[in-house]
């Protein structure tokens, strides 16, 4: 079901998406894209879920880094984070450098989720569409060029020295596009993402993605009117859009 909660007149000029997680499915897409490379020298419930502490350390480094102001490659911060923990295994594998390299890459091969490349041919129509990542600017590029998606520009946190959801990330984003945030909108499947965008006054637009971290993970809970759209895919916020 979608839901609708917005009451502004504005015609958005400017869609500025997540991609990690919200347009691609990246736990599936890693443990396939792993399994393949690591044979049988680690079992797959052993992959599995050294993939969702792969994604865990992630999201602390980042915290870490958006707590002291810094900014450091996101390509960088997988590799080492995916180092640690195959040498935090119970029983290490032998594993190259450049299959340590080639698992990493496996971030920017992400596939979407299925809606995810027309939902956006539908949406550029009538709007700009943009890529307003977390990750470094080249991985983003390489993940639209797999998934298929069709950009107007890609911009990335690298561009600002700022991750989501510090507001500098926001704020710059606008700023490089020469758009005011009321006419901007923020489409995400996190909410720290979005209450970031709404902070600096960007409308809101979530979406749901219920297996973003497997089956049987907890689901994010959204209050009603928190946002200004809630949908279930990008073919409900293309016609909830007009």
């Amino acid at each position: 079901m979608s839901t609708v909660t917005t009451e502004r007149p504005t015609q958005w000029r400017a869609l500025f998406f997540d991609v990690q997680g919200t347009l691609t499915d990246f736990r599936s897409t890693l443990i396939e894209h792993g399994a393949r490379i690591l044979g049988d020298r680690l079992d797959l419930s052993t992959w599995e879920e050294l993939v969702d502490r792969w994604r865990g350390h992630y999201r602390d480094e980042l915290a870490a880094l958006v707590a002291q102001g810094r900014w450091r490659s996101v390509r960088a911060v997988y590799r080492d984070a995916l180092v640690a923990l195959l040498n935090d295994l119970p029983t290490r594998i032998e594993v190259t450098p450049a299959e340590i390299d080639a698992l990493t890459m496996g971030w920017e091969r992400l596939r979407p989720w299925p809606d995810a490349p027309a939902g956006l041919r539908r949406l550029r129509e009538r709007h700009v569409v943009v890529a307003l990542s977390n990750a470094d600017h080249a991985a983003v590029v390489n993940v639209a060029r797999h998934a298929g998606f069709q950009w107007d520009t890609v911009l990335s946190a690298q561009l600002f020295g700022a991750y989501k959801p510090d507001s500098a990330t926001y704020e710059g984003a606008l700023a490089l596009l020469g758009v005011e945030p009321a006419e901007a909108m923020m489409v995400a499947s996190h909410a720290y993402d979005l209450d970031a965008a709404a902070a600096v006054g960007m409308a809101t637009a979530y979406i749901r993605r219920p297996w973003e971290f497997g089956p049987g993970s907890p689901v994010e809970q959204v209050p009603d009117g928190r946002y200004d759209f809630v949908v279930d895919d990008l073919g409900a916020l293309a016609t909830a859009l007009g």
